[in-house]
């Protein structure tokens, strides 16, 4: 996204963010354009909720969570950045058995993804207010409070919390290069992932950035605030008449001192004053003889005029009809390539449904809008709270019924790679029968209703995917909209639709899962029909049963093997239980997906108090030879002789395949160089091979406090995504989707 170019249109920008009227523009565009995407976005409310729930805890948890970070309160100022700036992110931190959720406009916060395109480091800023004189700090916030800073730098196993007294800058080459005097600290990252979602508003074919709605209409809009400008000018000079007399000015204007002076009020009279303004008794009201009044009014009889006075009044034309169309048509259009409608440009639809049609546009372009907001915004940001709500439960079952977790093994202490590497496969398969152990228990408690004392968190209950809707529309629907649509649904049932699939066109935002409780009731209706359809095909098997076949008299026509009936009674039969059963379906949690976060070995050292890598970063993008420019792969020779390759042969990247090889994403702002530092130009020992082992920049752990006896920090569940440092070998991590399975039908 590219940063506006003109100071007035970020002032027309900002003014619009911040509805502030220091900054107030001539055009309303901007306003007007947000002001009816946020209408048609928020409507009467969103509401949030998963769409997977068998026991009902879910949605009470998400209801609750949103009921106390105020989320519905928040989303208008919440939409206007996503609109102006083009993307956002949205972000959770855990406070004590609850969660904090924030949303960071693009000017307060850098993602910085790794090569499988999650996010590797994160940068935040955000300001706090200090009452006056208990902080030194100059800048001054709402109020006179003292303004201060907070800047964290978020990463999966530590975060680094700094307080400053100015704004930190977030583009800094160097984690210190620029910053202000502050205090920091270094705390763990209890949850082992980045708990942040970044949503992007117009996003481009390629790439991870977007932009703002207003961006590529930066000079169209500077013109439409200068024509109304102009337009606006023009009526202040030219609004007010001219009158033109060849009598005196005393002939034809009078003071109006004259009047009727003001009447004192009776609480005035009693001796009551206002705090701030003065008594009537002393000074007239407001209103009279000030304000907008000039002290000079033409009268109403002008007298002894003669046949040469002349007196006159000169109205010119301030806006022409033309500049006026003019700057009407340039109006619709801008609204027009927004995506919205302009709303003085509906004035010719006469009725209801015609203003209501008009308005798809703009619905339409604010549902996309949603899409990006919340859909793969906020909505992802809740599925991970449920699956650290899901872990913690593991966590403190286990705890609950006295299960012991294995030990990661670490690699300080077992210096022989071979002896190491044995350990972890025997911890693999503690894990494993771990896991597996937990998971009966787990299942066992849930079927017998019995849950151990001190048991937290939320029961995993496969598919964790949030999602939204809206509590209701713009324009509410008639009683013959209500009922078209009943009949809509009446004639599809008749037709042999199911009714939970019929009932979509009458209730459009309810699930399954709702649209088949709500039909818990008898349906006499469809149960007599299907009855007297089955009475009907019973009724012809009689009459088959006594008519003769033509072909063979002597066998009646029901002995016809390609006239049997009886499929169509098991499908009358069918279709009538299934009327009388509805139920949901189960979906596993492999189709949701794990956040990137630690694995076992990773959490094992944070809660030692070591760093989470046993050694540097290694480049993941490693060249074929580590000979100079010009060298080859076997698979791709650049001409060598005899076709053999002029570089030191084959490196360790032809033994992956590309699955496993990792490569950045387009248009992704990587934390660190993926070649490593060294591998273009000079290496940091003075020639041009690889880089090896030197670290790369940026990518330098956290120091971690030390944790005496280890800290009882939070294990990976079975569902946390595998893999582990370059330490590990054979052990490498993927983010990779499962693929998810079949969706289990509930039983009634």
């Amino acid at each position: 996204m590219v940063a506006p170019k003109s100071p007035r249109f970020r002032q027309i920008l900002e003014a619009a963010r911040d509805r502030t009227a220091s900054g107030t523009s001539d055009t309303l565009v901007v306003g007007g354009h947000l002001a009816q995407q946020r209408m048609f976005m928020l409507r009467q409310g969103i509401e949030f909720y998963p769409k997977q729930d068998t026991f009902g805890h879910r949605k009470m948890f998400l209801q609750n969570l949103i009921a106390e970070n105020e989320v519905d309160q928040r989303l208008e100022g919440v939409a206007d950045d996503f609109l102006l700036d083009g993307k956002g992110l949205w972000f959770f931190r855990p406070v004590k058995d609850s969660y904090r959720l924030m949303w960071f406009p693009k000017a307060d916060y850098r993602a910085y993804y790794d090569a499988m395109t999650e996010i590797e480091e994160l940068h935040l800023v955000y300001a706090f207010d200090v009452k006056p004189g208990a902080a030194l700090s100059a800048n001054l916030g709402p109020g006179g409070n003292q303004r201060q800073w907070v800047k964290l730098v978020v990463r999966r196993d530590a975060i680094r919390e700094t307080i400053t007294a100015a704004r930190p800058n977030l583009d800094t080459a160097s984690p210190f290069m620029g910053e202000p005097f502050g205090k920091t600290r270094t705390v763990r990252n209890s949850l082992g992932f980045i708990p942040a979602v970044e949503a992007f508003n117009i996003m481009k074919s390629t790439g991870m950035d977007a932009t703002g709605d207003f961006d590529w209409l930066e000079d169209q809009l500077l013109s439409h605030d200068e024509l109304v400008g102009n337009i606006r000018e023009n009526i202040r000079f030219f609004g007010n008449p001219t009158l033109v007399s060849s009598r005196p000015k005393s002939d034809i204007i009078e003071a109006t001192t004259g009047s009727a002076p003001a009447r004192p009020t009776i609480a005035s009279q009693a001796g009551f004053s206002g705090e701030g303004s003065p008594s009537t008794r002393m000074s007239p009201p407001a209103g009279i003889g000030t304000g907008r009044d000039r002290g000079f009014k033409i009268p109403r009889l002008i007298a002894n005029l003669e046949n040469t006075d002349r007196v006159a009044y000169i109205t010119p034309d301030s806006v022409s009809g033309d500049q006026n169309l003019y700057a009407r048509q340039y109006r619709e259009e801008l609204r027009g390539a927004l995506g919205g409608v302009d709303e003085l440009g509906v004035s010719s639809g006469a009725t209801a449904y015609e203003i209501k049609s008009l308005f798809g546009r703009a619905a339409t372009t604010a549902g996309r809008k949603c899409r990006g907001l919340l859909t793969y915004g906020l909505c992802k940001l809740l599925a991970l709270v449920l699956y650290n709500e899901e872990r913690v439960f593991r966590e403190s079952f286990a705890a609950a019924i006295k299960l012991k977790k294995p030990e990661a093994p670490i690699q300080e202490q077992q210096p022989d790679p071979a002896k190491f590497r044995k350990e972890a496969e025997a911890f693999d398969a503690a894990m494993a029968k771990y896991d597996a152990t937990l998971e009966e228990k787990i299942r066992k408690a849930v079927q017998e209703q019995s849950m151990p004392p001190g048991v937290m968190g939320l029961i995993p209950d496969g598919d964790r995917q949030v999602d939204w809707r809206w509590r209701g529309p713009v324009f509410e629907d008639s009683a013959e909209d209500i009922l078209n649509k009943s009949i809509v649904v009446r004639n599809l049932q008749e037709l042999g639709v199911a009714s939970v699939e019929a009932l979509r066109h009458l209730f459009p935002d309810k699930t399954d899962e709702e649209r088949s409780a709500m039909l818990s009731g008898f349906p006499f209706r469809m149960a007599q029909q299907t009855q007297a359809s089955i009475g009907t095909f019973l009724s012809l098997i009689a009459q088959m049963q006594q008519t003769p076949h033509p072909q063979a008299p002597n066998l009646p026509l029901l002995a016809d093997p390609r006239l049997d009936m009886t499929p169509y009674l098991y499908r009358a039969f069918d279709f009538l239980k299934r009327e009388l059963t509805y139920a949901g379906t189960y979906r596993d949690s492999s189709g949701s997906g794990d956040p990137a976060g630690l694995n076992a070995f990773e959490r094992s050292r944070r809660d030692r108090g070591l760093p989470a890598s046993a050694g540097s970063e290694q480049p993941i993008f490693l060249p074929d030879s580590s000979g100079a420019a010009g060298s080859s792969s076997p698979l791709f020779p650049s001409g060598a002789p005899g076709g053999q390759s002029v570089g030191l042969g084959p490196s360790r990247a032809l033994q992956l395949f590309d699955r496993d090889a990792q490569l950045p994403g387009p248009g992704s702002v990587m934390a660190s160089d993926p070649t490593g530092p060294g591998l273009f130009g000079s290496s940091p020992s003075g020639g041009n091979g690889a880089a090896g082992n030197v670290p790369a920049a940026g990518l330098q752990p956290l120091a971690l406090p030390a944790a005496a006896g280890g800290a009882p920090g939070m294990g990976a569940s079975s569902g946390a995504a595998a893999g582990s440092d370059p330490f590990t070998a054979g052990y490498r991590r993927t983010n990779g989707r499962p693929v998810p399975g079949k969706p289990e039908r509930r039983k009634s």
